[in-house]
């Protein structure tokens, strides 16, 4: 058996609130993907509605657009793909009947079957979400999926939306867990950097996210798959490095990865059975009692 699996990242800006019109483009990607026989595909972060938490619609919008996950786990189902849809925002409601907040929540859906494989809500909010959003306190967690190492063992996956991406703990919390590959479905956009910023360079967000994709798969032996809304959508995997790169067009890419490339990265840098030897000056998942399974069999 191959451990070769076929990875697409569906790159583009939804329509404000256009949920049905995002969800066709999506419908689209999807079974594109599916007919040439990829074996996952992500989307990008607050891809049924954008985002516009100040317009007064965006509450009605992102109610509607949790009735489309059941749309998608039909399409995985069907289409015998794995899905990461990339997020929703789940309305929640304010004892004291204030302005809306959200979840932001991501989930993979699992191919020829359609179950919730993994969830997670986003925790590193970006400083304009934070009036909007509610950050989550379980721990990170990896999960299971149908997807397969050549001998058989099972691929674990992990999820993370966006700002995680700046942050090492969460991808240490991740591997902790026994994430191979971590997705990352995001809303990240050249301006970013700020006007101040943008004037200094003007590619520093591009800079920024092929810095931080590389350095996350390295340091922590997983492939890295980043799905942005506003351009530079990845995947990266240690040794080898960006094995797809896009750039700010809208599309469609898909990267082909060996996951023996994960194992030939541990077997070298060794980077998980250091977090729970206990020779290391800092604190980690494995070091506190949480599993870490290491992907060297």
């Amino acid at each position: 058996m191959s451990s070769n699996i076929k990875i697409a990242v569906a790159q583009f800006v939804p329509k404000p609130l256009a949920v049905n019109k995002n969800f066709a483009t999506c419908e689209t990607y999807v079974k594109s993907a599916a007919a040439q026989g990829y074996d996952l595909i992500v989307l990008p972060e607050y891809h049924l509605t954008s985002w516009v938490p100040d317009d007064g619609r965006f509450f009605n919008a992102c109610q509607d657009s949790i009735s489309y996950l059941v749309k998608y786990q039909s399409l995985a189902r069907e289409l015998n793909i794995n899905i990461v849809p990339g997020t929703v925002c789940k309305p929640v409601e304010t004892s004291d009947g204030g302005k809306p907040l959200y979840f932001n929540m991501a989930y993979l859906f699992g191919a020829g079957t359609g179950e919730v494989c993994g969830s997670y809500t986003k925790k590193n909010l970006w400083h304009t979400e934070r009036q909007h959003l509610i950050t989550d306190t379980k721990p990170h967690l990896a999960f299971d999926t149908s997807l397969k190492y050549g001998d058989g063992k099972i691929v674990r996956v992990g999820l993370l939306i966006c700002w995680d991406l700046a942050f090492p703990e969460p991808f240490r919390a991740l591997i902790g867990d026994g994430a191979d590959v971590i997705i990352i479905p995001s809303w990240w956009h050249r301006e970013d950097a700020g006007e101040e910023g943008f004037a200094i360079n003007p590619d520093s967000e591009r800079l920024f996210l092929q810095s931080a994709t590389t350095c996350r798969a390295f340091e922590n032996t997983a492939a890295i798959v980043f799905c942005n809304a506003g351009g530079y959508s990845s995947v990266t995997l240690p040794i080898v490095g960006p094995v797809v790169q896009m750039g700010l067009e809208e599309g469609m890419e898909v990267a082909e990865i060996d996951l023996e490339t994960l194992r030939v990265a541990e077997s070298n840098y060794r980077i998980r059975p250091d977090l729970i030897s206990g020779g290391l000056h800092y604190k980690h998942a494995g070091q506190t009692g949480q599993s870490l399974s290491s992907i060297i069999t």
